[in-house]
């Protein structure tokens, strides 16, 4: 049973994800993240390598290094296809209205968000480097502190958490910026407290200290002041020591509680997460069921302990922990 209702988040994502067969060689990509956030989520697919008027199936295009700067090029035609993309995803981008996240195509010429081939010269097979999709790069340029992710790094628990988080906080401060009520702003402030500390502290208390200071500014103005501290403090992936504070802090409310084999084993299970041998997931519901049991209304409602639908847990990909 769900703790709180959800916000419909927004993501744009590469076409070729579950939406559509139209990868260069005609065929369609399956991801197990897309499909399940399908449910949750409103998508807006694009392909901009179709968008620029190359068809399905059409032959490979790369990204390539010619005197210096950064292209896109189709070698076994001779296409130099640099500022159609750029001018696509330029207009593409602008067009785009409350967006709250990208999940993008691992590896593409255009929508990869890391280590893509960079090569050295149009029609060499040479590698020079390492690079990012000219779609990819308009994108990050764009909304720098939104979260953009490839599919491939959503394999990962951990980047699929911190993903999903941010995705469904952005999407749920979205509906509070449509309300004209300023309590709504208080509220969400105080249902993600403990989620915001977990990412920034500093950012957290300074969020605190401008709705203290309302009378200050306009409500309009407020709400894009707050918007821009969120962002900053979602910018970074949260780290165990934070996440540790959060999760001491909430056993907190229980100590007195709980009898001594379960605070050892609690606090065994918070030094097998420091030392990466259980994610967080497993303390998060140990913490929730004594939330339930002790009716504490406050941690009920705090989004840290289910921060986006829990039927988007998927636990058997790689657990890889970031200290």
């Amino acid at each position: 049973m769900p703790l709180r209702d959800f916000p419909v988040p927004k993501i744009v994502s590469s076409k070729c994800l579950e939406f559509e067969a139209c990868r260069y060689n005609g065929l369609i990509i399956r991801s197990s993240v897309v499909e399940n956030l399908k449910k949750h989520a409103k998508f807006h697919p694009i392909c901009p390598e179709v968008e620029i008027g190359l068809g399905v199936p059409r032959k490979p295009v790369r990204v390539s290094d010619l005197d210096g700067r950064i292209n896109l090029v189709q070698p076994e035609t001779g296409l130099n296809l640099t500022d159609k993309m750029k001018e696509f995803s330029e207009s593409f981008l602008n067009s785009l209205v409350d967006v709250d996240g990208f999940i993008l195509k691992n590896k593409s010429p255009s929508c990869g968000t890391k280590s893509i081939k960079v090569y050295d010269g149009f029609d060499d097979s040479r590698i020079r480097g390492d690079g990012v999709g000219l779609f990819a790069a308009s994108v990050m340029n764009k909304f720098p502190q939104l979260p953009v992710e490839d599919e491939g790094r959503l394999r990962n628990l951990i980047i699929r958490e911190n993903f999903l988080t941010r995705v469904f906080t952005l999407a749920d401060f979205r509906e509070v910026k449509e309300s004209g009520d300023f309590n709504d702003l208080i509220d969400f402030q105080t249902r993600n407290k403990l989620l915001l500390l977990s990412y920034d502290q500093e950012c957290t208390r300074n969020m605190g200290n401008l709705l203290s200071n309302r009378t200050e500014y306009s409500l309009d103005d407020l709400k894009d002041k707050y918007g821009a501290m969120l962002l900053s403090a979602l910018s970074e992936p949260q780290r165990v020591p934070s996440n540790i504070n959060v999760l001491m802090h909430a056993f907190g409310y229980f100590s007195n509680n709980l009898k001594s084999p379960e605070k050892t084993f609690f606090l065994d299970s918070i030094q097998k997460y420091r030392e990466g041998r259980l994610p967080l997931l497993a303390i998060i519901n140990l913490i929730k069921s004594w939330m339930i049991r002790f009716e504490e209304e406050y941690l009920l409602k705090q989004t840290f302990f289910e921060p986006y639908p829990e039927d988007l847990i998927q636990v058997t990909f790689i657990f890889d922990r970031m200290a």
